[in-house]
């Protein structure tokens, strides 16, 4: 089954967090996106650090995974590890939900890091470790940190305990508080070229297709537009092509290079019953396509609808481009949220209208 080590996009990262424990260093912040592997990297990084079987001279040797500290690790027991989350990303997973106020009334669990979940760690650094080895903290997503949370980590990490070790989880480093990037060694795992990362999804689906004889096929344009959207991730590209909305997200996006009679309103009731995002990131990486285009680059996203962004980017306004381009990322802090999802929906296709110079 292939695994993280197979991923050729990791190896150097590995190599790097290696060097960072010769190094000594006592914060790491890791940048990358979803579904690379990077997660399933880490964790044996984790039980690298904590595991007690493993011959201390070797340094890239993985942990044993039969001492005591890796069983622990195994039933996510271990006492020398805090993994800290926003509460409503630890509930999701969990399938619980949160807890209920004196009124009975279950409070809305938060989708933030917050100062009560970072000021007990202060305690848990200070004292000495349960087995003789390092304390490690790790925060996932960091860029979740609020303002007091994130001044209560920089307080921390001004005054490091010893063999205490903080790693810090986010697809985007720039979403930290500078003061905290520049306490911690940063290490950013880039996506693979887009035809290494496409061999290595039809690795995956090979893999998948033996263990299940009637597994799905999909089209080279379907795994073109699942890794477009997934950042050229393999393994977050797999899921999406097993979710029925990657094929609604290819009909909006044929719709949306041919602009045919009437996409506007269809996209528009589409879009209103859908997650704002899911709509929104294939809205943003086509028109970033187009702005490639444009200057007669390649598709960075779907590489399947070159020509047809060639074709759509005749029409776009220069001088116009790059204003219309940032409100409709400003839009972006308000899709978790919206209103109303068809005005919200209208109001970015309007702004694309007006981006290729077509009228709905």
């Amino acid at each position: 089954m292939l695994s993280w080590q197979d991923a050729p996009w990791l190896k150097p990262v590995w190599q790097q967090l290696l060097q960072t424990e010769h190094r000594h260093a006592h914060a790491l912040a890791i940048e990358s996106q979803p579904g690379l592997g990077t997660e399933a990297m880490l964790q044996a990084y984790v039980a690298k650090r904590l595991c007690e079987g493993r011959e201390r001279s070797d340094s890239s040797a993985l942990a044993c995974g039969s001492c005591p500290s890796c069983q622990w690790l195994a039933q996510h027991q271990h006492p020398d590890l805090r993994w800290v989350r926003p509460e409503a990303l630890s509930l999701n997973e969990s399938g619980e939900e949160g807890e209920a106020d004196a009124k009975g009334k279950v409070a809305k669990p938060s989708n933030e890091i917050r100062i009560d979940q970072i000021r007990p760690l202060e305690s848990f650094l200070q004292v000495a470790s349960h087995r003789a080895g390092a304390r490690i903290v790790w925060l996932e997503p960091a860029q979740t940190l609020n303002r007091p949370a994130a001044n209560a980590l920089l307080k921390m990490l001004e005054e490091p305990g010893d063999a205490s070790l903080w790693i810090l989880s986010t697809p985007r480093l720039s979403g930290l508080m500078p003061t905290i990037r520049s306490r911690c060694i940063t290490v950013s795992v880039n996506p693979p070229p887009a035809k290494q990362a496409q061999a290595f999804l039809q690795q995956l689906l090979h893999e998948a297709a033996c263990a299940k004889p009637h597994a799905a096929q999909y089209e080279p344009a379907l795994l073109g537009l699942a890794l477009g959207l997934s950042h050229h991730a393999p393994w977050r590209a797999k899921e999406r092509l097993e979710a029925p909305l990657l094929a609604e997200q290819s009909r909006w996006l044929h719709a949306l290079a041919q602009l045919p009679s009437g996409w506007f309103s269809q996209l528009a009731s589409h879009w209103a019953d859908c997650e704002a995002l899911d709509w929104f990131e294939l809205l943003e990486r086509w028109v970033i396509d187009l702005l490639q285009a444009r200057y007669l680059l390649d598709p960075i996203y779907f590489k399947a609808y070159a020509a047809a962004a060639q074709t759509r980017a005749g029409g776009l306004k220069l001088p116009q481009c790059f204003q219309i381009i940032n409100r409709l990322l400003a839009m972006k802090s308000s899709l978790r949220h919206p209103l109303n999802p068809r005005l919200h929906a209208e109001s970015a296709l309007l702004h694309y209208a007006e981006l290729v110079g077509q009228s709905g």
